[in-house]
């Protein structure tokens, strides 16, 4: 199907990563438009309409799909609920740009990208750091040759407030494995998973171990993923959610050098070859989503590549179920 300027898109569930992130990139692109929004609370729909300047809100998933006035459907709801309006999407006909994570299960995952491929539709996973401008940066470095073979990339995220909420018993529905397929590893750390297979390839395998310190959750706090890329490289990626220290660090080094982002959003890249070393600074865009919303339109105005696709997100899906999903990953340790 051919699209023109601007895409009008639809969004299911207008929460907090819509208030704060996608729904101000969607603004302020000059190529795109919200033009319908949705939350189960109808009250909270016309809210964000009207503080946004959205033409049509509901309460309702099925009248945003079905919506002669949408172009594409964002959806942005908790990761249970992804498949049914992914699939919804697709059967009408229309491309979807999905939240991370992006199922609560590879098997899920895989029915999504099923679903758009027969139905010959684009499927889009919010992993918006794939196209902000550091980030490319270290894309461009590693394909110059840099810092020579890359041998092992790690990422360690922590986050104390989130280690002092869980304490709390302020957990949402994150501590909800039905819902969220995963705790806060899953939902944090897969942006690291991504990015890794982003700049190194494809993953051969992996492993991981996961563990939880609350008795009462069903969900990890810490875990550990470990990758084997087909390259060669390995990679880890390590998350914190319960020793209250706070950490964002992204590093892949190579035979001759190391490229380093920390904190991996302070849109700094380092590289460090032979003693020497170059900083490169970044100008953040606006609003975090930006970079990704302007390569939505690229695909479907312009018909370039999809560079942030369904079967993209799917890999990741893959790694998560192989080390940190599971009740056995969850076990608390012995006291």
């Amino acid at each position: 199907m051919a699209y023109t300027a601007p895409l009008c898109w639809g969004v299911i569930g207008c929460g907090d990563v819509v208030e704060h992130k996608s729904g101000p990139s969607i603004s302020g692109s000059k190529r795109s438009r919200m033009v319908m929004a949705m939350r189960r609370d109808a009250a909270a729909a016309r809210d964000f309409a009207h503080r946004h300047g959205v033409e049509e809100w509901t309460d309702e998933a099925a009248e945003v799909v079905a919506s002669g006035q949408v172009d594409i459907v964002y959806v942005a709801t908790p990761p249970s609920s992804h498949v049914q309006y992914v699939c919804a999407a697709a059967a009408a006909g229309k491309p979807v740009l999905v939240e991370k994570p992006m199922a609560t299960s590879a098997e899920q995952a895989g029915v999504m990208v099923e679903a758009c491929t027969q139905a010959g539709v684009e499927l889009f996973v919010a992993y918006y750091r794939r196209f902000q401008p550091h980030v490319l940066r270290m894309r461009d470095l590693l394909a110059a040759g840099a810092i020579g073979r890359p041998a092992y990339g790690c990422a360690d995220i922590a986050v104390g407030d989130v280690a002092r909420r869980i304490a709390a018993g302020e957990r949402g529905w994150r501590a909800d494995p039905e819902v969220a397929g995963g705790g806060w590893f899953v939902d944090m750390a897969s942006h690291r998973i991504d990015l890794l297979v982003w700049l190194l390839g494809a993953v051969a395998g992996a492993t991981g171990v996961a563990t939880r310190y609350e008795p009462d959750l069903r969900v990890e706090q810490s875990a550990v993923a470990a990758l084997r890329m087909r390259s060669g490289a390995l990679c880890s990626v390590s998350a914190d959610f319960h020793s209250g220290r706070d950490a964002d660090r992204f590093a892949i080094h190579g035979e001759r050098g190391t490229l380093t982002a920390d904190p991996l959003d302070g849109h700094v890249v380092t590289l460090g070859t032979a003693g020497v070393i170059e900083e490169f600074r970044h100008t953040p865009f606006p609003a975090p989503h930006l970079g990704l919303v302007r390569h939505i339109e690229e695909v479907l105005l312009d018909g370039v590549p999809n560079q942030a696709s369904g079967r993209d997100g799917l890999v990741t899906e893959m790694v998560l179920d192989r080390a940190v999903r599971g009740s056995a990953a969850f076990a608390p340790p012995p006291r």
